[in-house]
């Protein structure tokens, strides 16, 4: 087994190498997540400060995304959203491995219905429960993200 010093070094070194080829923050999973549903949709990316949408398609369609990289259970709470200023919610939950387990395209209006309002971060949180990941209103992407993450 490697030396825990040699992977802590190994981790950083790749973890700085993906911040620069992605461009953005250095929330690796978030923004690996943003680049995948960019190559899916297409369109551009939009400005990171941005409270509301991360993507514009080409047919204007608004799309924030939200991500997890989770272990086992797929019950997780997901970042703070602060504004519900866009079309589609995607959410993408990861394997440990980094392999896509679950996408989904959440309309707005049913993100909402699962939005849960938290004070502290001035904005709503959604739980991945059973119940979310399985509404029939959503779309599942899981398949075409995951051929886009091979």
């Amino acid at each position: 087994m490697e030396d825990v010093k040699d992977l802590w070094l190994k981790f950083n070194e790749y973890s700085n190498k993906l911040t620069i080829a992605l461009g953005r923050t250095s929330n690796i999973v978030g923004e690996y997540a943003e680049y995948l549903v960019h190559k899916h949709y297409g369109g551009r990316l939009l400005e990171i400060s941005g409270a509301g949408a991360d993507i514009e398609a080409p047919d204007g369609k608004l799309y924030q995304v939200k991500s997890r990289k989770i272990k086992g259970a797929t019950s997780t709470q997901l970042n703070v959203i602060r504004s519900w200023d866009f079309d589609f919610l995607v959410v993408i939950l990861f394997e440990s491995n980094g392999a896509v387990k679950k996408a989904l395209q959440v309309p707005v209006d049913v993100a909402k219905e699962y939005g849960t309002v938290n004070s502290h971060q001035n904005g709503w949180v959604i739980t991945t429960s059973q119940k979310f990941l399985n509404d029939q209103r959503s779309k599942d992407i899981t398949l075409s993200l995951s051929v886009l993450n091979q």
